[in-house]
């Protein structure tokens, strides 16, 4: 950003309020603690995280998205609820691993 440019944004700042934009922007209540999402980093060998890849693009979700419902379904144990995703992810696997 060029100097003029900068003294252009002062100069608006200074002549007007931005109490209602800033107001609309902050969320008024907290995000409940159960539903907070917290990034990770996670390190695989590129074959995996490729495989990864692939099968998201297969269900058309995100490779972070297959992740986490892949960890939560390790996490949550035999008398859990399965998602629909995940049985559907396995069936497709299943079906692929038998064309094979």
């Amino acid at each position: 950003m060029t100097r003029d440019g900068i003294d252009d944004l002062a100069d608006y700042y200074d002549e007007h309020d931005t109490t209602a934009e800033l107001g609309r922007a902050v969320p008024r209540e907290p995000t409940p603690a159960d539903e907070v999402m917290i990034v990770t980093s996670l390190r695989l060998p590129k074959p995996v995280m490729d495989q990864v890849r692939a099968r998201a693009q297969e269900r058309g979700v995100k490779p972070t998205a297959l992740i986490r419902e892949w960890v939560e379904a390790a996490l949550a144990g035999q008398d859990a609820v399965v998602p629909i995703s995940v049985i559907m992810a396995a069936v497709t696997e299943y079906q692929h691993r038998r064309a094979s």
